[in-house]
């Protein structure tokens, strides 16, 4: 799965796990959040329950987060744009940041960037790796899949003026240093990408046709897929 498809993201999500003060000076240590709470309560209670068992773990530090509103009215207005493809980081969680500004532990980060439909249909590559157990697919959005480091979901999200638009919201969830493994590990994963994608889809006013509903079919053997998409 492409979930690292952007270099420079993946190499910025790389350097946070050994992140450094940008001074000599001592500062306070920033406050920590439950999960129920981090970045401006952005997920639903599932998925925060999720979170704290993928990350073992009951207390945050939000590295950084976007106001909700904000962060989707930049989406939109960069769905036609040639900037649209960027990824736009929604959340980033670490497990502390002490008082000289040393980061320990990424924990999970959520972007989304606009991306052709034709991307989101399933491909050879992915079947194969379905079939030797190293991605699940999930009955959400365009499609929607999770594997060992992250988790990714295409849905549809067009406006009224453009109801042709051939452009739909892919979601990206990149995790390090996380307690949980395996399936249950990719289904906390796609839990977490899924609750912030409808808070997405809320706010562009598209959850009623973007296929994520709030529960849905969890895997517990990768070979039991579903082939959606």
């Amino acid at each position: 799965m492409d979930i690292c498809r952007n270099l420079a993201m993946c190499a910025m999500l790389a350097l946070a796990t050994v992140g450094c003060s940008d001074s000599g000076h001592s500062r306070e240590e920033p406050p920590r959040v439950s999960a129920s709470q981090a970045c401006g309560s952005l997920l639903s209670k599932e998925a925060a329950n999720e979170l704290e068992t993928l990350s073992g773990q009951t207390r945050f530090t939000e590295d950084s987060y976007a106001e909700i509103s904000r962060f989707s009215t930049g989406l939109r207005s960069a769905e036609l744009t040639p900037e649209g493809w960027q990824e736009r980081e929604l959340c980033r969680l670490v497990a502390k940041v002490d008082a000289g500004g040393r980061k320990e532990r990424l924990i999970v980060s959520v972007s989304f960037s606009w991306s052709d439909a034709e991307v989101a249909r399933s491909r050879r590559e992915t079947s194969k790796k379905v079939s030797a157990g190293e991605l699940t697919l999930y009955p959400l959005g365009m499609r929607a899949e999770a594997d060992a480091d992250g988790a990714a979901v295409y849905f549809s999200c067009p406006e009224d003026d453009h109801p042709k638009n051939t452009k739909v919201l892919r979601g990206d969830l990149w995790s390090l240093n996380t307690k949980l493994t395996g399936q249950a590990g990719r289904n906390a994963r796609v839990t977490i990408l899924n609750a912030a994608a409808r808070k997405i889809a809320r706010q562009l006013d598209c959850l009623d046709t973007a296929n994520l509903p709030e529960t849905f079919q969890k895997i517990s053997d990768p070979q039991r897929s579903p082939t959606n998409g």
